[in-house]
């Protein structure tokens, strides 16, 4: 029997990926430490060289649509909370962002930010994802302060350990959040502690 080759439609965002992560990179040079903030393009890749970040999300698409959707995994897609559970999990675990510090620099004052670059740009990721989702939207996806920091601990307590975020209920996290977005969009912000700013 033939070896079946999986396709992976999200594949066309990796320009836009890399281009984000690149955007990313110069944003956060304005913090503290921000100018040793290096970003490994490789970890990324290209459609037709996907990097080791590329390459953990195909495993681990593969492997969550066989456990959904077992003998129909090949003919089946996932929705776009999951795509965006299972590539922010693949950055915590490959981190693309790394500091690059030069031997003669002597103790570099570096923030939190830059220190955690990683799990910080899973909030532009995940805006990325929710304007392609709804593309008539073009607002800057933003955080309660205190909502921020817990979602950043939560990311990072993943990062060290690699297993406490499950693909399928961090989706459902993402899921509750683009919820709370969708709630904004046709109400007011009130206590929302996710929204999109105008």
């Amino acid at each position: 029997m033939p070896k079946v080759v999986r396709l992976y439609p999200s594949d066309v965002w990796l320009p836009d990926l890399n281009a984000l992560c690149l955007d990313f990179q110069k944003r956060f040079s304005e913090y503290p430490g921000g100018r040793f903030l290096a970003f490994r393009d490789k970890y990324v890749g290209t459609a037709d060289k996907p990097g080791r970040i590329v390459k953990e999300y195909h495993k681990s698409v593969d492997k969550l649509k066989d456990k959904i959707f077992t003998s129909r995994a090949d003919k089946e897609y996932i929705d776009y909370h999951k795509i965006a559970s299972l590539y922010i999990l693949s950055f915590l675990k490959h981190k693309p962002f790394c500091l690059d510090i030069p031997d003669e620099t002597k103790k570099p004052r570096i923030s939190w930010r830059i220190k955690l670059a990683n799990e910080y740009f899973s909030i532009p990721f995940l805006e990325a994802v929710f304007k392609a989702g709804h593309n008539t939207i073009n607002r800057e996806l933003q955080m309660a302060n205190n909502y921020e920091s817990e979602f950043i601990k939560m990311l990072y307590e993943h990062k060290q350990k690699i297993t406490i975020l499950e693909p399928l209920s961090f989706a459902h996290i993402i899921y509750h959040m683009v919820d709370t977005v969708n709630q904004r969009l046709v109400g007011a912000h009130g206590d929302h502690p996710v929204y999109l700013a105008k």
